[in-house]
């Protein structure tokens, strides 16, 4: 990536009134700011800020294990800045939390930017054999990369360094190899990039460059052909200027050192200009310097010598002396011992999923024990009432003249039936709702380990879909139990609205959605039984839950409709097709249908509502548009409180 002032300009200038909350965007927008400071401006402490704003971006987001990738260039960027500052331990180990994000995100391409940081490391301390290793390494990775002009200039400098760091090591033919092989992919991808023609003509400039300095002692023609080819290709306008210094020195030293004074006093003046007009070419002067040094010492030029000897001598210092810096840390060992805390830390996280495991194993024995417990005491109950019905039946056969008492004794041993079946469900709803809230618990413990999140993921929605078929069972169990129709109070419509929003509020916020209640300035009576008015808005309010997508409104509105009171629950949902309208209120396998989180269905929720409705001669009704949402009414008649003063008692009448 080319780091100048006019794509600064350009990228600050664009993201400059950008209030989006796209995370790609963002993160590539600070990684370029990261670079452009750290390689542009030499700016480390710039670019270290963006490196941390880089790492905070990642971690800041809610399933941060979904940004692995991001997560290794985070912490690679802040290494390449730590190196730069010559923090080299702590360099390594953002270098090696990278190596670690990128091995998790299953991306070699990814990998490749550690493999790369690791072969500059192993060149810049000599160590050139596995310097050429993870150049390799690095050049196989970047094949899984996308196929643009980034990936192809990475990919041809990994093929140099390696042919570089070859030559260094002494291994001439594997050097030139690897310098023939970066030719030949330079040529195989020229045609793909034809605005980058001045680019790939300096590629090819440099590693004739490098070429030649392998025949230097072996072949002077050679060498001296090579070099001549490469300065006259980056010497051009707009290719290495840089480059075509350096390899002029080179020519120097080969003129100087096959006593060519003619050449060499000519190229000569052709570097001191070169050199005036560069000043960020350390490595050109230290040779310039050595150079000159040689040639006015052949020269008895004393002084000249003298000179350019303490230059040389200043600039190999400062070298040696970074060099010396960098090799007091030993990269393997350093990176052997991270890769050993990293371990130790794994096993310790091993240690406490087994104990989570036994925990959970624990608990569920615990509750099916409780559970088959619960089963037997009430299958053995239900033997002995079959018992009692068999008998009664034994006896309506040979005493007609107790029929009736017969019929009156089923009638008992039915309800107890459904006493019995009430109960069963409601112990096991307690059990469950415990698997659930202890799940809950752990899940906050453990949110780092995404396999046993979602574990966790699959035990709570188990124990949600098994509560919310307990809850249905419970419901429609108690509704059928109407014998006796239970007392009916004044209550204020606003106040049950109120209490079962916020009981469901917690509900929606784990799917991300806003309950929105706008209340009646006035107070709002009907006569009804509190708890089925509950039920009612409460399966209403559920259904609205379960057929919202994340993030958006569900509103509750209390309506006062003249001698009417309405309550309006508005979602922004999937709505209802066309083709289940005319069945909602009934109970059809053909209407249930799955929430847009997977939830289950039961298909009788809308069907005791529309019961408890009729049963207080109210209405029910909706309104829906496919793929926009839903609007459900329930209607009552409204009733008005008159206080008797002398007696204090509450009575009610119905408005007409």
């Amino acid at each position: 990536m080319q780091y100048s002032q006019q794509s600064f300009h350009f990228i600050d200038s664009v993201f400059a009134g950008y209030k989006g909350h796209d995370f790609s965007l963002r993160f590539k927008y600070l990684s370029f700011l990261c670079g452009y400071y750290h390689i542009g401006l030499k700016d480390e402490n710039k670019a270290m800020a963006y490196a941390d704003t880089m790492l905070m971006l990642v971690k800041s987001m809610a399933d941060s294990t979904s940004y692995k990738k991001e997560e290794a260039l985070a912490n690679i960027s802040k290494g390449d800045v730590l190196f730069a500052q010559k923090k080299y331990n702590d360099a390594y180990f953002y270098y090696y939390l990278g190596k670690v994000a990128a091995k998790k995100s299953l991306d070699a391409c990814t990998y490749s930017e550690y493999s790369y940081r690791l072969a500059m490391v192993m060149y810049k301390t000599n160590n050139y054999q596995n310097a050429a290793t993870f150049f390799k390494q690095g050049f196989n990775e970047t094949a899984s990369c996308d196929d643009d002009f980034r990936n192809f200039y990475r990919r041809q400098e990994l093929l140099n360094n390696t042919a570089l760091s070859y030559a260094r090591n002494g291994d001439v033919d594997s050097a030139i190899r690897y310098y023939d092989e970066t030719l030949r992919f330079i040529n195989d991808k020229e045609k793909s990039f034809p605005d980058h023609k001045n680019y790939f003509s300096t590629a090819r400039g440099v590693i004739y460059g490098n070429m030649g300095q392998l025949y230097t002692k072996t072949d002077f023609a050679k060498s001296e052909a090579l070099f001549k080819k490469s300065i006259a290709i980056n010497a051009a306008p707009n290719h290495d200027i840089n480059d075509a210094l350096f390899t002029q020195i080179h020519l120097a030293f080969l003129y100087h050192n096959n006593h060519k004074s003619t050449e060499l006093d000519a190229l000569l003046k052709e570097i001191k200009t070169g050199l005036d007009t560069i000043t960020d070419n350390d490595k050109a002067r230290i040779d310039f310097n050595e150079l000159m040094w040689r040639v006015s010492e052949e020269k008895k030029q004393v002084a000249d010598a003298y000179k350019y000897l303490l230059e040389y001598s200043r600039l190999k210092s400062i070298e040696a002396e970074n060099t010396q810096k960098l090799s007091k840390t030993d990269i393997d060992a350093e990176i052997k011992s991270l890769e050993a805390d990293y371990n130790v830390k794994l096993l310790r996280k091993d240690s406490k999923l087994q104990n989570v495991y036994f925990l959970i194993t624990s608990g569920l024995f615990v509750m099916c024990c409780i559970i088959l417990t619960l089963i037997w005491g009430f299958w053995r109950r239900s033997r002995k009432n079959v018992q009692k019905l068999t008998d009664m039946n034994n006896q309506v056969q040979f005493q007609k003249e107790e029929l009736e008492a017969a019929f009156e004794m089923l009638e008992i041993r039915d309800k107890e039936k459904d006493t019995i079946f009430q109960m069963l469900a409601h112990d096991l709803k307690n059990p469950i709702a415990g698997i659930h809230s202890l799940t809950t618990m752990l899940e906050d413990d453990y949110r780092e380990m995404e396999p046993l999140l979602q574990m966790f993921d699959l035990i709570k929605n188990g124990c949600n879909n098994a509560l919310e078929l307990i809850n249905e069972i419970l419901e429609c169990t108690a509704f059928e139990q109407q014998a006796e129709k239970a007392k009916e109070q004044v209550v204020d419509v606003n106040r049950i609205v109120n209490n079962c929003c916020r009981l469901l509020r917690f509900k929606a916020s784990e799917k991300k959605l806003a309950l929105k209640v706008k209340f009646n300035p006035l107070a709002q009576y009907v006569k009804v039984h509190p708890s089925r008015l509950f039920r009612v808005l409460n399966n209403l309010i559920t259904n609205a839950v379960k057929f919202s997508p994340a993030h958006k409104s569900i509103n509750i509105e209390v309506i006062d409709a003249g001698s009417n009171v309405h309550v309006k629950i508005q979602d922004e949902g999937i709505g209802v097709p066309e083709s289940m309208r005319g069945k909602l209120f009934e109970s059809n396998d053909n209407v249930k249908r799955h929430g847009t989180a997977g939830e289950k269905s039961y298909g009788m929720g809308l069907v005791i509502c529309k019961q408890i409705m009729d049963s207080y001669n109210g209405s029910i009704w909706f309104e829906s548009t496919e793929g926009k949402g839903t609007s459900f009414f329930i209607s009552f008649p409204k009733h008005t409180r008159v206080i008797d003063f002398a007696n204090m008692q509450v009575e009610t009448k119905l408005l007409s």
